[in-house]
């Protein structure tokens, strides 16, 4: 297990993304299939036949072009809008069918079996022995905070977390800097006291460095570096390398005091 000097990070607070950075995406396929099924099933009930192929195009296409918009922008459009679009997009007009449709379509996550990266909690810990404030800071699509905390308890890792802020509950998403400004003032600290680590280079790192915070990058796959960021590519590598970005600028501030 990783281990740091007890406190070298008390004052500063360590935002975690969450999936591909501490859980996978497990297997999307599986996810996608249900959720096609279950609105056909549920399509059907209200007496709506539609073919697989026209289910499929309306509700992938909308998913792919809700998360273009929120990886590309920050939008957080609500799970509600999203399937109501599906349905426009189906050719159909029924209010009926929204609240229904609703569950499959949030929950159809838990059908891709997402788990825990190995590493996860022994780093997690490790930077809570080293006195830091966690906080885990995630996008939501389909999946909004409600369920995305089934999959925490799932896995033992709620309590791991001083807090956990989801766009979702939010209404933007990362790399919008209001969501990391959202982590630093429940923190009651300020933004150049937060290091945000995550897998993604432009929602999480350059998000987070154009939100005023600090970051580092989960890097597994050794895409290529990015200058002044720190980086890391095993999770029992992550407290280091947080610690290592916290020091330098805690050593850089008393230098300049």
């Amino acid at each position: 297990m990783s281990t740091l000097p007890s406190g070298p990070l008390q004052d500063w607070v360590v935002s975690v993304d969450l999936w591909g950075t501490l859980i996978t995406y497990g297997d999307r396929d599986a996810e996608a299939r249900w959720r096609l099924r279950e609105f056909g099933a549920v399509l059907a009930d209200f007496g709506y036949h539609l073919s697989a192929e026209q289910i499929r195009e309306a509700v992938l296409g909308v998913r792919a072009e809700t998360q273009r918009r929120q990886r590309a922008t920050g939008e957080q459009q609500p799970v509600r809008e999203q399937v109501q679009d599906m349905v426009a997009a189906m050719g159909i007009a029924d209010d009926r069918l929204i609240d229904v449709l609703l569950i499959p379509h949030t929950h159809a996550v838990l059908r891709a079996c997402p788990d825990v990266i190995p590493g996860a909690h022994a780093a997690l810990w490790a930077l809570k022995q080293a006195d830091a404030r966690l906080v885990l800071t995630s996008n939501t699509l389909a999946t909004p905070g409600s369920v995305s905390r089934l999959v925490l308890d799932d896995h033992e890792l709620t309590d791991i977390f001083d807090d956990t802020v989801f766009s979702s509950d939010i209404g933007v998403a990362k790399p919008r800097p209001e969501i990391f400004h959202a982590v630093a003032h429940r923190s009651g600290t300020t933004p150049d006291l937060v290091v945000h680590v995550g897998n993604s280079r432009f929602t999480d790192i350059r998000g987070a460095l154009d939100a005023g915070c600090r970051a580092v990058w989960f890097n597994p796959r050794g895409k290529p570096s990015l200058t002044g960021v720190r980086e890391f590519a095993c999770l029992d590598q992550m407290p280091a390398a947080v610690l290592a970005t916290c020091a330098a600028l805690t050593h850089r501030r008393e230098t300049h005091a």
